[in-house]
């Protein structure tokens, strides 16, 4: 598990938590993080990612926008401890060249979530989703707490999701 094999995310792979009802950011990286004043802040914690969305209130008509685009490929998300998907770019407000993890999706000195990975979306449309965060690390037994919300989303626009995905081919 982990965020990625290259660039400014490598290095953050290892196993998952246990399983819980909420993931806090796992010692190893917020040891990293606390190093790095364009990340974390010891008065503020982490900085809060301005492109960080609710997946509801990016939806224009029957797309994701994000930043102003429909997004490609994989984006960042995490499922807050009220059932929202929050979803934002890697985008550091700070330092366009440094990191922008998964715990800027929400900020704070000790942001917990109920899951984190990546969604991945084909012309602003939602393909496929997955627990892949190296700052949480969140057990594979929380995703069906990530599908119901993407579920209660496909009740109410279907045409959020690419006709490849799992809930088009039903």
């Amino acid at each position: 598990m982990g965020s990625g094999g290259s660039g400014p995310y490598s290095g953050t792979g290892g196993g998952s938590q246990e399983h819980a009802d909420t993931y806090h950011v796992v010692n190893k990286e917020m040891a990293k993080d606390k190093k790095d004043p364009d990340i974390y802040d010891p008065k503020t914690g982490y900085f809060r990612n301005p492109t960080a969305t609710k997946i509801q209130d990016a939806a224009q008509g029957n797309a994701i926008y994000l930043d102003g685009n429909k997004p490609n490929g994989p984006i960042t998300y995490v499922l807050d401890k009220n059932d929202n998907i929050i979803i934002g770019k890697r985008k550091n407000p700070n330092d366009s060249s440094k990191r922008s993890p998964h715990p800027t999706l929400i900020g704070g000195k000790d942001p917990q979530v109920q899951c984190a990975g990546m969604i991945t979306f084909k012309n602003g449309k939602i393909y496929s989703y997955d627990n892949s965060s190296g700052h949480f690390r969140p057990n594979s037994k929380s995703l069906p707490k990530v599908k119901a919300a993407l579920d209660k989303l496909y009740k109410e626009n279907p045409n959020l999701f690419d006709k490849g995905s799992e809930w088009r081919k039903k």
